[in-house]
């Protein structure tokens, strides 16, 4: 069903079963999403026969959450994004809904994306508080605080660990209700010769969990928790970690930081002041039909 047209695009629903080629203009981890669930739409952006990019969103409480917003390099800066978006504003419209979209600055494709959502009216959000950060290996090695600490001799790698003590602590950790990296200690995506971990009699006080990442072959904390009442738990397992980092890996590499509250936010601007925020979030109420 056609929503909108104009001399060079059209814009219309897409099945999210069978989305054809507009699977192409869509992130991995949402063409496992669109497989696998439910609650997923697609509208699309096309030229005569030819596919000229996607939005999808999904529906959460009272917001359409945004997940990828796409138009080809051929059909760019010729107003596909901005009727992707008004297609998507008419139908927030209709069921006095907001609309969200979060995403991280981290190259030339993200910095369009940010330019389409501001030309397309909608405001950015500076109150949330889950952010993330990136920051090179060769600035940690200059963080003047993490120069400070000196290494815990009780912190253990996860490299160090059998399974069966690694599934131990996991199991303590979803019992302290403590973030864990997606899949547990024991996820493939783990790095276990980086990511660290501070017990005392057999239970777990802190951890930090790092992951391999794509985006410049980098690395990303995945986890980190801190449950004592001692606040040097975290610095020593980030410098445990940091220090393992900046042996396997070159300098110039990013680490990937995601803050979830004003308490870490506060921590990891202390101990690494070089870190630059990448996230970004803007939403927009669309006026009422």
């Amino acid at each position: 069903m056609s929503i909108e047209i104009d001399p060079f695009f059209s814009v219309g629903y897409v099945d999210s079963k069978k989305p054809g080629v507009f699977l192409s203009f869509v992130a991995d981890e949402i063409k496992e999403r669109l497989k696998n669930e439910d609650g997923l739409y697609i509208i699309g952006l096309t030229s005569k026969k030819y596919a000229a990019g996607t939005l999808v969103f999904e529906r959460i409480h009272d917001r359409l959450e945004i997940l990828s917003l796409y138009v080809t390099p051929k059909f760019r800066h010729r107003g596909g994004s901005r009727l992707l978006l008004a297609a998507l504003e008419a139908i927030a419209s209709k069921m006095d809904y907001i609309i969200t979209a979060s995403f991280c600055m981290v190259d030339g494709e993200t910095e369009l994306l940010e330019e389409a959502f501001i030309n397309a009216d909608f405001s950015k959000r500076t109150d949330v508080d889950y952010k993330t950060y990136i920051v090179t290996l060769a600035d940690c090695e200059e963080a003047e605080s993490l120069k400070k600490v000196k290494k815990n001799p009780k912190i253990k790698y996860f490299s160090d660990l059998t399974e069966n003590k690694l599934k131990s602590y996991n199991k303590q950790a979803e019992e302290k209700f403590a973030p864990l990296p997606v899949g547990g200690f024991l996820s493939d995506d783990v790095d276990r010769e980086l990511s660290a971990i501070y017990e005392e009699n057999g239970r777990v006080k802190g951890y930090v969990a790092i992951e391999n990442i794509s985006y410049q072959n980098g690395i990303r904390v995945a986890a980190a928790y801190n449950g004592s009442n001692n606040p040097l738990i975290l610095m020593w397992l980030l410098k445990a970690s940091l220090s393992e980092a900046e042996k396997k890996y070159d300098s110039s590499i990013p680490l990937v930081i995601d803050v979830v509250d004003e308490t870490a936010d506060r921590f990891v601007r202390y101990i690494l002041p070089e870190v630059s925020e990448v996230s970004r979030t803007f939403d927009k109420v669309p006026d009422m039909v």
